[in-house]
């Protein structure tokens, strides 16, 4: 399948940004991000990435395999324009430079049940991306 996407910062848009300390409202992305990857510019530190399908507190590594986390003071919420993060260094230290790569889902979750495990969608058919979350069963399964 092939998409025509006239304008793609409709659906996918990277913002820099400098961190304040503090709650920091990350405005210019023109639209709410359902996927948030962050990342520090200035100095080494981890991956970090959030949706909104999992929620603003669960936070993910791409850079190492440690378990879904709930930091406190990272993510706050995923806004109209962009996000609000709180203090942690990680994401938002002072004075340190950092990017969001942000993309477009549904902005909203459905149920998919079509196969033997129902999983919670975020989905984009326009720009082909979703965010899918569900619950294993130790089985072989087929997902929604």
């Amino acid at each position: 399948m092939a998409w025509t996407i006239n304008n793609g910062k409709l659906y996918f848009n990277s913002v820099l940004y400098t961190g304040n300390g503090g709650t920091n409202n990350i405005t210019g992305v023109g639209f709410q991000p359902d996927w948030l990857w962050l990342k520090k510019r200035n100095s080494s530190s981890n991956h970090f990435l959030f949706d909104a399908v999992r929620g603003a507190s669960k936070e993910l590594n791409s850079n190492n395999n440690e378990a879904e986390a709930s930091p406190a003071n990272y993510l706050s919420s995923f806004n109209s324009d962009g996000f609000t993060i709180g203090s942690d260094s990680d994401i938002n230290g002072n004075s340190d430079t950092l990017v969001s790569w942000n993309w477009l889902g549904a902005n909203g979750t459905a149920s998919n049940s079509d196969g033997s495990i129902t999983t919670t969608v975020s989905a984009n058919t326009t720009s082909g991306f979703s965010v899918v979350s569900y619950t294993g069963t130790g089985s072989n399964a087929t997902l929604g």
